[in-house]
């Protein structure tokens, strides 16, 4: 495949994380060159400690006169490091994501760019219709109830942010990039969250998927999901309130009181109400309140999950509304972002 000689600065850098990719790399490379050819561009394929000719191929592929640079690593350190290494060898204005077993379509990247010309965005993120028949229905189970968590969790516009596909204005990448802890497998909320807390418009765009994976979870085993729900609770903690305020030993200590202040208060109110004699109709009101028409044991497990999921959502949305308060502390991390 021949293309003409690129001698100015790229419009566009794709970055393509590769691991274990050398039986079809050369292909797909031709083929991202082929939809990106009324482009200038570059891509940069970063080679995630392959255990195959990944490297060798991406060489060829430039070697042969197309405008790839293959970057090495000699460990495999996961796909969010991957990305963010390359990002270090683009040049281009916009700087897209895109995974390089090609299950997304290069083609998208140009209604990305069309996306961020008409909506004035500075991210656009691909996103996937579940209700493609190629995914199997418990991987459909799975990422209903995933984006729900994350939607609830840190309040992002976008319905998805796990799609392997992502334009960005440069400047979003090297303000969001040195905030992102993450590397392996929750890396894409991290990095939306940094660049949704700069201000930048993220807005996101369908795409579809040749899904081509085997298993009623494709790529996915027991260890990425459990990874990806571990990362997920951590890139919230550092997001969150408790993070920015960064507390010493004596806040901590009052902080545990107060929990512990809390729970003993429930049980003492609790075996005061249960044996006060009340009339009609208020003893009917606490009969049903408190559950009393079960069973005792069913009861006093039912009133504990219900309290404790009452203090989870009530602590998840305080802290929204108290980080909202105090955005304009920085500290360096994701907590401490505060709008432009």
């Amino acid at each position: 495949m021949t293309l003409p000689t690129q001698t100015s600065m790229p419009d566009l850098s794709v970055i393509m994380p590769a691991y274990n990719e050398g039986a079809h790399i050369y292909a797909n490379l031709e083929r991202v060159c082929a939809a990106l050819k009324s482009l200038r561009f570059e891509i940069i394929v970063v080679d995630d400690g392959s255990r195959d000719n990944t490297f060798s191929e991406s060489e060829r592929a430039a070697a042969d006169g197309l405008p790839v640079r293959a970057v090495h690593q000699e460990q495999n350190r996961g796909k969010g490091a991957s990305l963010f290494h390359g990002f270090g060898f683009a040049s281009g204005a916009l700087v897209a994501f895109l995974d390089s077993d090609l299950e997304i379509a290069p083609e998208n990247l140009l209604q990305l760019m069309d996306v961020m010309r008409k909506e004035n965005a500075d991210v656009v993120a691909g996103v996937k219709d579940l209700q493609a028949n190629q995914f199997p229905p418990l991987r459909r189970l799975m990422s209903r109830g995933y984006r729900s968590m994350v939607a609830f969790l840190f309040g992002l516009t976008i319905t998805d942010t796990q799609t392997g596909i992502k334009l960005f204005r440069r400047e979003v990448l090297a303000d969001s990039i040195p905030r992102v802890a993450a590397r392996r497998f929750a890396f894409d909320i991290e990095l939306l969250v940094a660049a949704s807390r700069f201000g930048y418009r993220i807005v996101e765009q369908p795409v579809e998927i040749a899904y081509r994976r085997v298993g009623r979870l494709g790529r996915m085993n027991l260890s990425s999901v459990v990874g990806t729900f571990i990362d997920t609770l951590a890139i919230y903690y550092r997001a969150s309130f408790l993070s920015w305020l960064n507390p010493g030993l004596r806040a901590q200590t009052w902080m545990a009181l107060f929990v512990l202040g809390v729970f003993l208060s429930g049980i003492g109110v609790a075996k005061l109400i249960t044996p006060a004699v009340l009339r009609p109709p208020f003893s009917n009101i606490v009969r049903v309140l408190l559950l009393q028409f079960l069973p005792p044991v069913l009861r006093d497990w039912l009133i504990l999950f219900i309290g404790a999921l009452f203090v989870i959502l009530s602590l998840i949305q305080l802290n929204r509304i108290v980080m909202d308060a105090f955005r304009h502390r920085d500290r360096d991390g994701l907590s401490g972002i505060h709008r432009k």
